[in-house]
């Protein structure tokens, strides 16, 4: 009987192996065991992470379900979630990585705060140590010995220890319910040594496999992916923002984040099109429109087309859809101003007139509330003539994209990083993607390269906007779909933080090619220093590293460019390599993407630059 409900429950003959009179199995399945079949039924084909002793029976249980499911192994703690960030954000599913104890758990609060500001669910499976230590842990008693729980709950939105594997199927549910319900976000499970190590008692096994949500194909898959539910806003919300929106003579959207969560492209550039309201987005939203679109104003913000802001600004009715109103977008809360009228779309109750003051507030998903207010916009008749705001649109993104070419067409050397933009948009195929580091490169990609089809093709850290995201997010956005091309733009500060992970990338042959804007300096902190304390730049400049050397060490294709006439040979090299590859393009270092970062230094030192 306990043979059978196991194989019928885990699915895995050979893990449990030759059953005897005994009952006992060869390899008796264990809390690891345990543990994988409840990932694969929740959907997740992938675990990103780095082991130690005490996770090692997750380890041996996804070895044996190689056909469901496996693991990628990662040079850092920091890059599995990382990884797991962008394998979610390309997926849709839920992303999922794995630490030990101690160390290991220690350096996942990066990834899971980049998680947790930009909404990307995760589930990280954190090891401790064996319960029966607990008496042992304070004060160094014990190696390894952490906090776990409180090192966690700040950047998750729920954590939870696993006390012994009879809880583990009702927790691991938990997990994936709270990391993909309403506004998505990180949560961790904590699994005790002894909890993954123990083998599974009959009665579990027996009451594992006659569970029905519990067993393959029931609703837990649901939980896998996101968002699992849509929410409906409520009528009259929507009344009194179709309202406001119908007889808007200058209406503009501020897409976020949330539009990519939802699936909501389709819907937003309806809407856009059915009441000419020009589209601003985020960073985090950028691609929520196809950007050489009519209506298209592209990335709002203090890393953002001045073109935007001027738009805005002359705006009557401004709609905010699915973005959390941070200080970046907004120009440190300055915009949308006071005097316009403001509606807001939000799945999450809390963001609803956080910052802004609303004359109407939609709580509901993205997508079906975009539906709702397309609906019932439909039915009214009269609206005013947009054709001149439509045309005013037209005017300032025109202006706008004249003085960009200036600089994307500049042979300086050396190189311009918005010549290296110009570049990369031309050669890039639609359904290559781009992660960008923090700081400046998401500038640089933001503002500069211009997306030509909707959707999540271009992704940055917004969420803590830390350096050395760009690598380990490609390994995640690489492994979401090995039949495009990845590609990196970062600086050479922020590769620093993650060079150990082109050996991961090198191991799985993955189609990812990084660009590095070596300007031999962490750029941001360098203007600040020029413009706040108009200080030298000692603390902020490299030594000069030649990472295409480093990048053909690990087997890459590399190539160090210094000339701009070079770039277009060597970028379609790089991309058309079968190996990973490197472009080491050598930068000026006193270019920005930050346009207050000119206006400080036009107005005199200690002017301030808003960002």
């Amino acid at each position: 009987m306990y043979a059978n409900d196991c194989k019928t429950v885990l699915g895995v003959n050979a893990v449990i192996g030759a059953v005897g009179d005994s009952g006992l199995a060869d390899v008796a399945p264990h809390g690891g065991t345990l543990l994988t079949e409840l990932l694969i039924q929740h959907g997740v084909e992938l675990v990103f992470g780095l082991p130690g002793g005490q996770t090692y029976a997750l380890y041996d249980g996804i070895g044996s379900r190689s056909d469901r499911i496996r693991h990628v192994l990662v040079r850092d703690e920091r890059s599995s979630a990382y990884a797991a960030d962008a394998y979610a954000r390309f997926t849709h599913r839920v992303g999922v990585c794995d630490a030990t104890v101690g160390p290991g758990t220690a350096k996942l609060p990066s990834g899971l705060a980049e998680a947790m500001g930009v909404s990307v669910p995760i589930v990280a499976l954190v090891s401790d140590l064996p319960a029966r230590l607990t008496q042992h842990r304070y004060r160094g008693a014990v190696s390894q010995a952490l906090d776990q729980v409180a090192l966690l709950t700040p950047v998750t939105k729920w954590v939870a220890s696993v006390p012994d594997v009879q809880a583990m199927p009702d927790l691991v549910r938990q997990a994936f319910r709270e990391a993909t319900s309403g506004r998505p976000g990180p949560t961790a499970l904590i699994l005790p040594q002894d909890v993954l190590d123990a083998q599974l008692p009959r009665d579990l096994a027996a009451s594992f496999g006659r569970t029905p949500d519990l067993a393959v194909g029931s609703n837990s898959a649901r939980f896998g992916t996101y968002p699992p539910f849509r929410p409906l806003p409520d009528p009259a919300d929507i009344a009194a923002a179709v309202a406001l929106l119908g007889r808007a003579e200058r209406p503009v959207i501020i897409a976020g984040g949330g539009v990519h969560i939802s699936g909501a492209h389709k819907e937003l550039l309806q809407l856009a099109e059915h009441v000419s309201a020009g589209v601003a987005t985020t960073l985090s939203g950028k691609g929520a429109i196809a950007e050489d679109h009519p209506l298209a104003l592209g990335v709002m913000g203090s890393m953002g087309v001045p073109a935007a802001a001027t738009v805005v600004d002359e705006a009557d009715v401004v709609l905010l859809v699915g973005m959390k109103s941070g200080g970046g977008p907004t120009y440190n809360w300055t915009r949308p101003r006071r005097d316009q009228v403001v509606i807001q779309l939000d799945i999450d109750p809390l963001e609803l007139g956080r910052v802004f003051p609303l004359a109407a507030a939609i709580l509901g998903d993205a997508r079906a509330g975009l539906e709702n207010l397309l609906a019932v916009l439909g039915a009214v008749v009269a609206q005013p003539d947009r054709k001149s705001w439509r045309t005013r649109i037209i005017e300032h993104m025109s202006a706008w994209r004249i003085e960009r070419e200036v600089a994307r067409a500049n042979d300086n050397s050396p190189i311009w990083p918005q010549r290296v933009m110009a570049e990369l948009e031309a050669a890039l195929q639609p359904e290559d993607v781009l992660i960008c580091d923090a700081s400046l490169s998401s500038g640089w990609g933001g503002v500069f390269l211009e997306q030509h089809l909707s959707g999540r093709r271009v992704v940055m850290p917004r969420g803590q906007a830390g350096l050395g995201y760009g690598v380990p997010a490609a390994i995640g956005a690489a492994n979401a779909d090995r039949s495009r091309r990845t590609v990196v733009l970062a600086g050479d500060g922020a590769l620093a933080y993650a060079v150990g992970e082109f050996a991961t990338i090198s191991e799985q042959r993955l189609p990812v090619t990084v660009i590095v804007l070596n300007n031999s300096s962490l750029g941001w902190i360098r203007w600040y220093s020029r413009i706040t304390f108009n200080r030298g730049w000692e603390s902020e400049d490299f030594a000069d590293v030649d990472y295409s050397a480093v990048a053909r060490a690990y087997g890459w294709l590399a190539h160090r460019v210094t000339n701009p006439a070079d770039l277009k040979t060597a970028l379609a090299a790089a991309l058309a390599s079968p190996l990973p590859s490197l472009l080491d393009v050598v930068t000026e270092t006193w270019e920005t993407p930050v346009a207050g970062h000119r206006r400080a230094l036009e107005g005199g030192m200690n002017n301030g630059y808003g960002g």
